[in-house]
């Protein structure tokens, strides 16, 4: 029986404070209408039924039209009548309910805390706005950071607003970022009052203006009449003006008091502080979705360059390659041809991030393309020819300020030749044994072993004459020794002394002028070679106090690992870039290639 008696209260209770909030949203102008009409129909309901309803009938069949029409009519009298007498005595009489402004804000920051898109705020404070000051229309405006415009993001009438970015702003109901109204508010703290007469006279002082800015203002009084606007207060933060709420007329045309301008000045703070967390979140969400996106082009990126350097009886190859972004504009790549031969490619594009990798993208499937339609070429020309191929087709499909530096060599692994074009690219480096020493070789280990057994015995003899002296022949053998390690040591650096060059036949870069003429070389390559294809990233990389690696630190790097493997030349460049470039950032990708002939 008490359980019974708790769920009729609790229901009775709800039902109470539901009818009770009803009641309260009836205005004394509906509560008269609806008196009327019901006096009305009991009027009529008296006149046509029992007796009465057949003594109208002797005055004919369709009397009680008749009588119907003629109620119609003083209705409507007597409606206009109470409104223009009546009605005004009672709004004196009966004012507006008054609102809770701490409840109102209360339920604002709740209401910030627990919704998940900025739109279901706006939606909540254009409904309790309209609700507390009987407005007719409640609408919000938010300052697009990209062009600088207010855009309606809500309105309490329904009106055409586009909550999405997908929508032109031309649209969409917007306040232009130099319209009067924006200008006005600007350092304006309290709300501004709007009539026709207003706009009106907006719309005659821009009759002397040109007729871009007398559209503009058009637009400008367009909008405002749009969202029937009579009061504005700007949304303010740190004195920047972030957006813009505009109400309608109140019930009964009254006027906005005091008290009322002193509430919407509070929620018009707080709203701005919601506004600004908005666009903080609309960031941080963004910039999430930004890194998605470049975390999957990174991966595009990586699937574009080749998993792992081909193997061969003939060379070794090694490749090394950082991007200064999550994603770069270097490009290196591997072709196995046929007749046993094999493409090598490097380039870099103009600028860096994802646009340089879209062109870097290009760059490989053009050069993919037109290597397989040169497959079966061999004349003299075909390098030279593709090259140029692919200069036209890249300076067709970008744009005047995007160019490519590129470098493409085929390798002969029977003829054991290189064939290369150099297309504005920073010139590779052949480091080979000098020719000197390829002249003396068989000569030089001969020399070397006579020298040693010469060594050995003046070594044998001065140990004899020192232990006939009494004295300790471990200091002077060892002096021998050390004479014998030092010439032989020097004998090594001098059968072991390189030479570099740098290839740099070909023409200009790709991209930048539609025909371009492009010259080859073909060079004979030994055992033992090196050779290192890279991009500006390595010899610009910078030290903490800016100074660059240079090409002549990377000439003396490359001497002194020239007798190391593919991958050991490879880890040994990286290690010396990385010392050097050690506490400053990387401002540039770093690429290089690594071929060493067996």
């Amino acid at each position: 029986m008490k359980a019974l008696k708790f769920t009729f209260r609790r229901y009775y209770g709800t039902l109470k404070r539901q009818l009770r909030k009803a009641a309260g949203r009836v205005s004394p102008a509906s509560a008269l209408f609806i008196v009327e009409a019901v006096a009305v129909c009991g009027a009529l309901s008296v006149v046509l039924t029992g007796s009465r309803a057949a003594s109208l009938d002797s005055f004919g069949g369709r009397a009680d039209i008749g009588v119907i029409v003629t109620a119609a009519m003083l209705l409507i009298v007597l409606h206009f009548y109470i409104n223009s007498f009546v009605l005004a005595r009672l709004d004196r009489r009966f004012p507006v309910r008054a609102y809770d402004e701490r409840r109102i804000l209360f339920d604002l920051g709740q209401a910030a805390r627990g919704v998940t898109n900025t739109n279901q705020i706006y939606d909540f404070v254009v409904r309790e706005i309209a609700d507390a000051l009987r407005a007719t229309n409640v609408s919000v405006f938010v300052r697009d950071e990209m062009t600088g415009d207010y855009v309606c993001r809500v309105s309490s009438e329904k009106l055409e607003v586009h909550h999405g970015a997908a929508t032109p702003v031309s649209d969409r109901l917007t306040l232009q970022g130099n319209a009067l109204i924006v200008k006005r508010l600007h350092g304006l703290t309290a709300p501004l009052g709007l009539t026709p007469a207003d706009l009106e006279t907006w719309r005659r002082g821009g009759a002397s203006f040109s007729v871009a800015r007398r559209a503009e203002r058009e637009r400008e009084c367009a909008t405002l009449s749009a969202v029937d606007a009579r009061l504005v207060l700007g949304i303010t933060i740190h004195e920047r003006l972030v957006g813009i709420l505009s109400l309608g007329l109140r019930q009964n045309s009254r006027s906005y008091s005091t008290e009322d301008k002193r509430m919407l000045m509070s929620v018009a703070s707080q709203l701005a502080f919601i506004i600004e967390n908005a666009k903080l979140t609309e960031r941080m969400v963004a910039e999430e979705g930004l890194r998605r996106e470049l975390a999957l082009a990174r991966e595009v990126q990586q699937r574009l360059l080749p998993e792992a350097a081909p193997h061969a009886e003939a060379f070794e190859l090694a490749a090394f390659c950082q991007p200064a972004r999550a994603v770069g504009g270097d490009y290196y790549d591997f072709l196995a041809l046929d007749d046993n031969k094999l493409g090598i490619a490097i380039a870099d594009v103009a600028g860096k991030g994802i646009s340089a990798a879209l062109l870097m993208s290009s760059v490989q499937a053009s050069l993919r393309s037109q290597a397989m339609n040169h497959r079966a070429c061999d004349d003299g020309r075909s390098l030279a020819e593709l090259v140029s191929t692919m200069n036209h087709l890249m300076h067709r499909s970008t744009g005047a300020a995007s160019y490519v530096t590129f470098f493409y060599a085929q390798f002969d692994e029977k003829l054991r030749t290189l064939t290369y074009v150099n297309a504005g690219h920073n010139p590779p480096m052949l480091v080979r044994a000098k020719t000197s020493h390829n002249r003396r070789a068989s000569g030089g280990l001969q020399a070397r072993s006579n020298r040693k057994a010469h060594w050995s015995s003046v070594a044998n003899g001065v140990t004899a004459a020192v232990r006939e002296a009494g004295y300790s022949a471990g200091v002077a053998v060892l002096e021998v020794e050390m004479s014998e390690n030092d010439y032989t040591n020097d004998i090594n650096f001098r059968e072991q002394s390189f030479e570099v060059r740098e290839l740099t036949t070909g023409g200009a870069v790709l991209g930048v002028f539609e025909d371009c003429y492009y010259e080859q070389e073909t060079l004979r390559m030994e055992s033992g070679d090196l050779l290192v294809l890279f991009t500006d990233g390595l010899t610009e990389s910078l030290d903490r106090e800016g100074d660059e690696f240079g090409e002549e630190r990377l000439r003396d790097t490359l001497t002194a690992c020239a007798h190391l493997s593919a991958d050991e030349v490879r880890d040994e460049v990286a290690g010396q870039v990385r010392e050097w470039s050690a506490g400053a950032a990387q401002h540039d990708d770093l690429t290089f290639v690594v071929m060493k002939v067996k």
